[in-house]
């Protein structure tokens, strides 16, 4: 056998055995290699369908990092699939609790104070803290005073396989959440829609629709 599988096989070990996803020079230094030879590997072992890529919070201002985790090496996926069934009988049941938890989950970070009578950005107020959780911004839209924020590589996206109404409340709490504290205004001016991808992307459009959509949905 080469020196490379041995070596790939180390990888593989590395973030199967971590709790939590790692970025490549993590591994790197755990395995005394450089960056770019733990990267090789990752993307090799992505190929082989045994790993898989995610976004991790930026350590510093600036785009989330690189992770990766091991494909289906959670033994407690079956549990939390059980767990989230609890939530209710229905998916309108258990998006509706998950929206409140989504809520819970955006008080759970700092927001700058601002004036109550001050409205920011809110493609600029939703983009940066999605950024801070390591969701990938892909592209942001307006047009008529809707705006629509295309996201991938979702930190939620195993929940999504299974349950995906859950991540869709959570994500649309946590917007509406978000706007409020920067602004009560914002929340006001804004209702917040989540579309997942239809063709199972990990993709999903945010769509902040102004009080003129209000109406119409």
């Amino acid at each position: 056998m080469s020196a490379a599988p041995r070596q790939r096989d180390k990888v593989l070990a590395l973030v199967r055995d971590s709790l939590e996803p790692l970025d490549a020079p993590v591994i790197a230094r755990a395995l005394d290699i450089h960056p770019t030879t733990a990267r090789f590997h990752l993307n090799a072992l992505i190929e082989d369908g045994a790993v898989e890529g995610t976004w991790l919070p930026s350590q510093t201002v600036g785009r989330p990092r690189k992770g990766y985790v091991a494909v289906g090496a959670d033994p407690a996926a079956a549990l939390l699939d059980a767990l989230l069934a609890q939530l209710g009988d229905t998916a309108a049941e258990r998006q509706g609790k998950a929206a409140a938890a989504g809520r819970v989950w955006a008080d759970t970070l700092s927001t700058p104070e601002v004036e109550a009578t001050e409205v920011p950005d809110p493609v600029t107020v939703v983009t940066a803290t999605l950024a801070r959780l390591g969701f990938q911004v892909v592209s942001t839209i307006s047009s008529f005073g809707d705006h629509e924020i295309r996201i991938c590589n979702c930190p939620l996206r195993r929940v999504a396989r299974n349950a995906p109404e859950i991540v869709v409340g959570i994500q649309q709490g946590f917007i509406e959440r978000v706007l409020q504290r920067h602004s009560p205004l914002l929340v006001s001016q804004y209702r917040v829609e989540v579309r997942p991808d239809t063709t199972g992307d990990c993709g999903v459009t945010l769509r902040l629709l102004g009080n003129s959509q209000r109406a119409d949905s």
